[in-house]
This record gives structure tokens, sequence and C-alpha cells, in this order.
């Protein structure tokens, strides 16, 4: 792919975002929603999540473990007091919580 080809991916055209746009932007996001929401938590649990969306009053996570999910919910009403005076939280008023599937290891074959 030539370098003006990928400059036309990422440049806006009648007004609009394209594709690679919207996904960059998103990821952008989510790296940053999960910046400020890390920082309101204690060091252990910090790394057990990750902001995936913000839609409306719903913030939505991604726990690394049913553990780390549970502590959240109990949590919940102290984490919003928390992300409520920061701008992109402003409107959240839940929580939805999700457990990440953890793939398989390669070399973690088990035979039958």
């Amino acid at each position: 792919m030539t370098t003006d080809r990928i400059q036309d991916l990422l440049q806006q055209q009648n007004g609009q975002y394209s594709t690679l746009q919207k996904l960059l932007n998103r990821s952008a996001n989510q790296r940053a929603w999960t910046a400020e929401f890390r920082a309101v938590l204690d060091a252990p649990l910090r790394y057990e999540v990750e902001v995936t969306d913000i839609r409306g009053p719903n913030l939505f996570l991604l726990c690394r473990s049913a553990a780390a999910a549970t502590r959240l919910r109990f949590m919940a009403d102290d984490l919003l007091e928390k992300l409520q005076p920061l701008a992109s939280f402003a409107q959240v008023s839940e929580l939805k919580l999700r457990i990440a599937r953890l793939s398989p290891e390669i070399g973690d074959k088990h035979s039958d």
C-alpha cells in the first residue's frame, strides 16, 4: 500500500470520518477512559479492568476476573462518586461489568 493511499484512509472526506479514523478515535478514547478510571482504583485492582465504552449513563467495563468484577460491584457507589467530577464520566450513573474470557495458552493443552 502506498503512502498516498494510507493518507487517503486517514483523511476526512465529505465531512465524514473513514472507518479507520473511527476505529482509531474509539481506541484512543478507550485508552484515555481506562487511564482515568484506573486513577481512582487501588493498585492491585486497577490492572484488572478496562473501560470499553461510555454510552449515556452506562459505563461499560471489561474485568479480567470474576473476583475483580465482584469487588467493583461492591465499590460501585463509591466509584461513581469519585468519577462524577471527571468530564468523561459526568453523566455516568451505572456500571455495566463483563468478564473477559481468556483463551487457553497454546502450550496449555490437556489430553483427554
